[in-house]
């Protein structure tokens, strides 16, 4: 699988990314970051699911600090996304009918600690959400 994170894959739709608030969004959580998820309305593009990073204003005045996380939760995602949809039989994105688009997940990670952590809590946090609801997924949920 490509290591790359292609512009395709970002998620930048504000009406999507305010749908994720909205109830009916399912969410999975290991301190400090929890994950938003829901089926896209109208999926875009060809990528399996479109992911945006969050991490809130209040808690980080300074962009610096706010960009800093983003993009620590942004590299533990994009090295470890294979933990949410595998490779294999048991990871396939439902079949849909020939013309129709498959579905798309939308995802939506967010910081909610209080202080910033290393890259490496980040990244062993992002791996449990990622592989928790990859567990959920494959469960049907």
């Amino acid at each position: 699988m490509s290591q790359r994170f292609p512009t395709s894959e970002r998620l930048k739709s504000r009406r999507e990314i305010g749908r994720l608030f909205s109830p009916g969004t399912g969410s999975v959580a290991a301190y400090p970051v929890r994950l938003l998820y829901r089926w896209a309305e109208s999926p875009r593009g060809d990528q399996a699911c479109q992911i945006t990073f969050v991490v809130p204003k209040r808690k980080f005045k300074r962009a610096v600090d706010r960009n800093l996380l983003k993009r620590r939760m942004r590299e533990a995602y994009r090295l470890n996304r294979e933990l949410l949809l595998p490779q294999g039989p048991g990871g396939q994105v439902p079949e849909v009918s020939a013309g129709a688009r498959p579905p798309q997940l939308i995802l939506l990670l967010m910081y909610t600690g209080k202080e910033a952590l290393p890259y490496a809590v980040i990244e062993r946090k992002v791996k449990k959400v990622l592989t928790q609801l990859g567990e959920r997924l494959a469960a049907g949920g």
